[in-house]
């Protein structure tokens, strides 16, 4: 009996160093051209997109402050903690940065105005993250990456770029789709998409160690006839390889330096200086540091791993307006009609 009531007493102890009120914190902050980007480690993130200006966090399970800290604010690499919440949040014209200062199992739950552009970069985080992100309702476009949880995304209208090395990867695409290229990547586990079956879409689909599943009605995709005009790529690339050999001069590409005092060793460095990095050239596609640039509004596509073949699959829904490149290594691929 009393080691039964020292386990008891002990799970209370440790419960105590937890603050189970949720805290609610809200700030104005709206806009078509305004980003959110999040650093959060949590058991549980849930963000949902609405009709209105403000974003407003709800934050439960929150670590308590010790007692020699009484009077003092969490601080942490990602700031001061200015929410109560275990949360710093900070504008800077028109993005809002939200980093965690407080570790733990917290759970947040957020809501924000629809039509803003968000970038969720959980790439340190463990696995202490079991309840797993969910986002539903955002129209604005989507940058996720994780570790180890698992990724759900409902109703979404914007481009999505979602990567993770462990968890399953599931999308909804909501019946209006994105203007923009989607990069869907995971390195061990499935990825599930689903879209109306009257959209218009290219996918470029590779499984490395996984099989592939669809109940559309796909059909292949056949390569336009070449012209002997120049591609986007072809361009940027003879510029890039110019500006190497001047080395007199620099330029910048897309937010990179090329040239001189830009600390590129020759041409090759220069042109696979992201190797990793995809971007749609208009027929394909392709990697060298011609990507999205990584500060715009937009999110960048990309892979998590560098795979040269460009030989990838392809098939087209209706017809081939909206990209969306697909890659997993060890899991399967699943493409559903939307229900």
């Amino acid at each position: 009996m009393q080691k039964f009531m020292l386990f008891v007493c002990t799970l209370a102890i440790a419960g105590s160093t937890y603050a189970q009120d949720a805290k609610t914190y809200k700030t104005k902050f709206s806009g078509a051209n305004k980003r959110v980007i999040m650093d959060i480690d949590a058991k549980q993130l849930d963000i949902e997109g609405y009709n209105g200006d403000e974003i407003i966090i709800e934050a439960t399970n929150v670590p308590s402050v010790p007692k020699e800290a009484d009077g003092l604010r969490p601080l942490s690499a990602g700031g001061i903690d200015n929410t109560g919440a275990g949360l710093s949040v900070y504008p800077n014209g028109d993005v809002l940065k939200i980093n965690v200062v407080m570790k733990g199992k917290a759970l947040y739950k957020i809501k924000m105005p629809k039509e803003l552009a968000l970038v969720v970069k959980k790439r340190n985080s463990c696995s202490c993250n079991e309840g797993g992100m969910h986002i539903i309702g955002m129209e604005g476009p989507l940058e996720i990456n994780t570790n180890y949880e698992d990724i759900t995304l409902t109703d979404v209208t914007g481009p999505v770029v979602a990567n993770s090395n462990q968890g399953k990867i599931k999308v909804v695409f909501d019946d209006k789709m994105p203007d923009k290229p989607s990069s869907i990547v995971n390195y061990n586990g499935h990825i599930d998409i689903s879209v109306s079956d009257k959209a218009k879409i290219l996918f470029s689909i590779l499984s490395g160690n996984g099989n592939m599943f669809t109940d559309l009605d796909l059909k292949p995709y056949i390569e336009p006839a070449k012209t002997e005009e120049k591609s986007t790529k072809q361009l940027q690339d003879e510029v890039i390889a110019n500006a190497v050999k001047d080395r007199t001069r620099a330029i910048t590409i897309n937010g990179q330096s090329v040239g001189k005092d830009a600390g590129w060793g020759s041409t090759s460095s220069a042109t696979n200086a992201f190797p990793n990095v995809y971007y749609w050239s208009g027929n394909d596609w392709a990697t060298n540091n011609t990507n999205i640039a990584a500060n715009s509004a937009a999110p960048t596509s990309y892979l998590s791993w560098n795979d040269a073949d460009k030989g990838f699959p392809k098939y087209v829904l209706n017809e081939g307006q909206t990209k969306i490149l697909i890659r997993t290594i060890n899991g399967n691929v699943y493409l559903r009609k939307k229900k």
